[in-house]
Parts: structure tokens; C-alpha cells; sequence
């Protein structure tokens, strides 16, 4: 409960500000698939980290034709319902991938 409202919130802070929200969970997108893939190089629990894998690859391709029509000027905002999206998505692939913990400081500043 806590991940899902944290991660959620985390991405909704800066809502309004063009293509923030987009950049924000791109980084942060891509560090959790290059955290999965170390993890199944190393061979730790791999069905758990390929399946967080599989949501952040075609969350990172949403993100950047999010971001597209999101940069300034914006043609797109894209509102709670990016922020909602995103964060949910985080909190499902750190959930299931079983690093949790480690997903809250990458929110960090």
C-alpha cells in the first residue's frame, strides 16, 4: 500500500512543469531495467526481474511518445493520469521484482 501511494505521489510532484514528469520516470524506468537485467545476469530470482523487466519496456517507449508531445511547447499535458499510470507501474515491477526498498530511493532527489 505505502509503494503505490509513495511512487504515485513521487511522479505527481511535478505535475504542470513540460516533459518533467516523462524525463523523471524515463531515468528512473531505465535504471530499474538495467538494475532487472544485472539481476538476471547474476541469476537471482530471474522470473520475478524478467517479468519487472517486461513492464518497463514498453513503459520507457510510452514514456519517450509521452515525452515527445510533452517538451516545451507542449502539445500534451499529460495530468494525473500519466502520474497515476507511471506510478502504479513502478510500484507493481518494485512489488513483484521483490526490491521494493530499493525502488523507494530511487525516487529520491
Amino acid at each position: 500500500g505505502f509503494l503505490a501511494v509513495f511512487c504515485t505521489n513521487a511522479v505527481n510532484i511535478y505535475a504542470g512543469i513540460n516533459g518533467l514528469e516523462c524525463g523523471q520516470c524515463i531515468v528512473i524506468a531505465t535504471v530499474i531495467l538495467c538494475y532487472n537485467l544485472y539481476e538476471i545476469s547474476m541469476e537471482n530470482s530471474v522470473e520475478n526481474n524478467l517479468f519487472s523487466a517486461e513492464i518497463m519496456l514498453p513503459f520507457i517507449g510510452v514514456s519517450f511518445g509521452t515525452l515527445f508531445y510533452n517538451w516545451f511547447p507542449s502539445k500534451v499535458f499529460v495530468g494525473d493520469t500519466y502520474c497515476y499510470f507511471a506510478g502504479m507501474t513502478f510500484a507493481v515491477a518494485g512489488i513483484h521484482g521483490h526490491f521494493s526498498k530499493t525502488l523507494v530511493l530511487m525516487f529520491l532527489p
